[in-house]
């Protein structure tokens, strides 16, 4: 019988799932949090500063209190917008409005380590 070597559709799972324990705390050698996980509620974003992983972007966001962020284009204007978290998403709303599609916890916490959007990626700056 003659084996066929794997195609990209059959690695793509084992592949995703690999990805999703490494940035989650349901990973191999973490306990899962007993409450909420990472990045549902406003106070997990406060004080945190994130860099922007877009191409032909580059800028920092870093998210203060009642609920606003601010940001800085490469002219050096300071932007505001405002932001809500729930379980679902993250909210973000300036110029326009983006909806989160992945929050990556890292198991140490509240704050996610990564956040997908449409548009880009999102990491915590350390």
């Amino acid at each position: 019988m003659k084996r066929r070597p794997l195609g990209p559709r059959a690695l793509a799972f084992p592949l995703l799932a690999v990805l999703l324990a490494a940035v989650t705390p349901l990973g191999p050698a973490q306990t899962a949090r007993a409450a909420d996980p990472c990045g549902t509620k406003p106070d997990d974003y406060l004080g945190a500063t994130y860099r922007v992983i877009a191409p032909a972007l580059i800028l920092r966001i870093t998210f203060l209190a009642g609920g606003t962020f601010e940001y800085e284009l490469e002219d050096g204007v300071v932007h505001q917008g405002t932001y809500t978290a729930t379980p679902q998403d993250l909210t973000l709303v300036s110029e326009v409005t983006d909806h989160s599609i992945f929050r990556g916890c890292d198991g140490t916490s509240s704050k996610p380590a990564i956040i997908a959007f449409p548009g880009g990626l999102i990491a915590r700056s350390t």
